[in-house]
Formats: structure tokens, C-alpha cells, sequence
């Protein structure tokens, strides 16, 4: 009897630990689709930008405006990163995007020179988007 018990047991935490892997992945496999997403927006927006100064200025208006579409992105990956037991940079970089993000918004109404900070700082996004996707990539490939 005390045999057949444990293997219960053995079985039973077999299929708890099957289906915490597959929620981990789940939730990883968001993580990664969401950094893509973001480092594409980042893209975006510097297109947005580029048109609004190159072709036409009222097109800063969907500069101005595409941001707030997916800046909560990022607290979303922060959240996540706990769900999928991201560690490291992987869990903190996404508070930076959401701190960058919001240093966007600000930029714009500085004085002086300091405006030119916006463009600094899509460099930045761009830079840690990127690194985000590249790190959570393998986690996107069907296996």
C-alpha cells in the first residue's frame, strides 16, 4: 500500500511539474511575441517620425499618438517575468523601456537643448528592444 501511495505521489508531481513547464513556456512564448512587437513599434515610430519631418508635418501627429498604443507593453513583460520565471535583465529591462517611454513624453516639453534627449532615447528603446527580442527569441521557435 505505502508503494502504491508514492507512486500517486510521484505521478501526481509529474503532472503538476508537466503543467507548470507548459505554463512557463505559455507565458515565455508571450514575453518573447510582446519584445518583438515593441522592438517593431520602436521602428515604427522613428518612421512616423521621419515622415512627419521629411514628408509632411501633419504626419507627427501618428508620431505623437502611436506611442500610447504599446508603451504598457513593457510593464506587461515586467509582469510576466514573474509568471515565467524570467530572472535577470530579461525582468528589470522592461521597467527601463517603461522609464524610457515615459522620458518620450517628457523630452518634448523640455527647454533648451535638452529636446534633442527625445532622440537619444529612441535610440535607447531601440537598443533594449532589440536586446530583449534577441534574449527571448529561442523562446518563440516551435520545438
Amino acid at each position: 500500500m505505502s508503494n502504491e501511495k508514492s507512486r500517486e505521489k510521484t505521478v501526481l508531481a509529474a503532472g503538476n511539474e508537466e503543467k507548470g513547464s507548459t505554463r512557463i513556456r505559455s507565458v515565455r512564448f508571450i514575453y518573447g511575441f510582446l519584445a518583438i512587437g515593441y522592438l517593431i513599434c520602436v521602428v515604427l515610430q522613428v518612421f512616423f517620425a521621419g515622415m512627419g519631418v521629411f514628408v509632411d508635418s501633419s504626419d507627427l501627429e501618428l508620431h505623437r499618438t502611436f506611442a500610447n498604443y504599446f508603451e504598457m507593453a513593457s510593464i506587461i513583460m515586467f509582469l510576466l517575468s514573474f509568471a515565467g520565471r524570467i530572472k535577470g535583465s530579461l525582468r528589470w529591462l522592461p521597467l527601463g523601456l517603461f522609464a524610457l517611454t515615459s522620458l518620450q513624453h517628457m523630452s518634448i516639453n523640455f527647454s533648451g537643448l535638452l529636446p534633442a534627449i527625445h532622440t537619444v532615447d529612441a535610440l535607447l528603446l531601440f537598443w533594449i528592444a532589440l536586446h530583449l527580442t534577441k534574449r527571448s527569441l529561442s523562446w518563440l521557435l516551435l520545438r
